[in-house]
């Protein structure tokens, strides 16, 4: 009995570890879709902040693609270990032949340039902008206790996994001790 408890709170444990990734590891991160000229789809992570994307360097269409805020999509990334836990992450498509994203709203359209949107995005305020469109679209306000969910969940599958080891310990020990009478009494 002793040696499943112990596999019992290994596996927990692998468990909560593979929470924990599948849920920072695309933190700062974004995923950028490109549609070649050949219809082929390619992803690409890009960090939260960039202002430009460069694809394929530069073999297929524009140099540079713009990052806007307003363009950027939330959706479910489920792949890979994320199939067990989804997590939320900004997304942002774009086409060859366009470098401006692929406006949401529209589907089809892309947004237009704006010059005073390009001059602020040139101004490093873009990743303020982006992080608040972010928030806007999920319709939440992170605060401090929502950054310590994971932590809090770890903490209780860690009591949970030890009141579990030292109840079956005792179980174990009274287990023992009933077979002993038994074999007293024989």
């Amino acid at each position: 009995m002793g040696q499943y408890s112990s596999s019992i709170i290994v596996i927990l444990f692998f468990l909560l570890i593979i929470f924990w990734y599948s849920q920072t590891k695309f933190k700062n991160k974004m995923l950028c879709t490109f549609l070649r000229p050949n219809k082929q789809k390619i992803e690409k992570w890009v960090p939260l902040y960039s202002k430009h994307i460069i694809f394929d360097r530069n073999k297929y269409g524009i140099e540079r693609y713009r990052v806007k805020p307003e363009c950027v999509v939330l959706t479910w990334y489920a792949r890979g270990v994320n199939r067990l836990f989804p997590t939320l992450i900004p997304t942002l498509d774009y086409r060859w032949d366009d470098a401006n994203p692929i406006d949401p709203s529209t589907k089809d359209k892309q947004v237009k340039p704006d010059p005073q949107v390009e001059a602020a995005a040139y101004q490093g305020q873009s990743y303020v902008g982006l992080t608040r469109a972010m928030n806007q679209q999920a319709g939440i306000k992170r605060n401090k206790i929502q950054e310590l969910i994971p932590l809090i969940i770890l903490g209780v599958v860690i009591i949970i996994g030890f009141v579990t080891y030292t109840g079956l310990a005792g179980l174990q020990q009274q287990i023992s001790a009933v077979q002993q009478i038994q074999n007293l009494k024989k």
